[in-house]
């Protein structure tokens, strides 16, 4: 940060004297900078209209993997296409890494998969990252442990309660962690949107009320406008032969 007094030359005798102010207001200046960045409310973001999503019949039976993505983009009010694996460019494969569906093609060219590559990447497009580096740790944590016990399957976890419970433990600890509502701190980050679906279903398989802040969680969840708007289509999460 440039003083408004810049102009005006300090004597030579005087600098010395002056240096350690000059290299505190220094700090204090990019210190603000860096909040003042890290904080940006997601209105003031540029979204990434026109992304492209690939899934299993564009999503129109099930959402699956992808429902994170497609609750992360409608919640921003972020435009989007979603398209069936049949339209997947074959350079996807060959040129860009890419194996197995979803996959989102952003505006600016770049085409990711594995989800939650994709939902980190989101967040940061969408003003849907943590704002500390310890945020972006417990987040990356929570939304990886909701990776794990979606492919464990709710059939499975049906069958094994102790299993289950266990899972419903951890996610437990989790907000308690946090203590203020969310997966991560008091506001929504992509960890939440990783594994919210899956956890609403499941948490039906237990009983609810032995776990009071997944069972608020869930609720806030499902009150937010952007998911009250998606769940009243009626897209299931998962085949109906992969339900519980």
């Amino acid at each position: 940060l440039i003083s408004s007094h810049s102009n005006s030359a300090l004597p030579l005798s005087g600098m010395n004297a002056d240096l350690p102010t000059l290299a505190i207001t220094a700090a204090v200046g990019a210190a603000a900078a860096f909040l003042i960045i890290k904080l940006a409310p997601a209105s003031k973001r540029e979204l990434p209209h026109g992304t492209i999503l690939y899934y299993h019949g564009a999503c129109k039976a099930f959402t699956g993997r992808a429902d994170a993505i497609m609750r992360m983009l409608e919640f921003a009010g972020c435009d989007y296409t979603i398209k069936p694996v049949a339209d997947v460019p074959a350079s996807f494969t060959s040129a860009k890494g890419c194996f197995a569906v979803p996959f989102v093609e952003f505006p600016d060219g770049l085409v990711l998969s594995q989800s939650q590559a994709i939902h980190q990447q989101l967040g940061k497009e969408l003003g849907l990252w943590p704002i500390t580096p310890a945020g972006e740790a417990q987040a990356m944590q929570a939304a990886l442990n909701a990776a794990d016990i979606v492919s464990e399957g709710g059939k499975k976890l049906k069958e094994n309660p102790e299993r289950l419970a266990k899972w419903l433990v951890v996610f437990e600890g989790t907000l308690a962690t946090s203590g203020a509502g969310f997966m991560v701190g008091n506001t929504l980050t992509y960890a939440d949107f990783a594994g919210y679906s899956f956890l609403k279903m499941v948490l039906t398989l237990a009983e609810p009320a032995a776990y009071p802040l997944l069972e608020a969680w869930v609720k806030r969840m499902d009150a937010l406008p952007a998911s009250v708007a998606f769940n009243a289509k009626g897209l299931p999460l998962l085949p109906a032969s992969m339900m519980p």
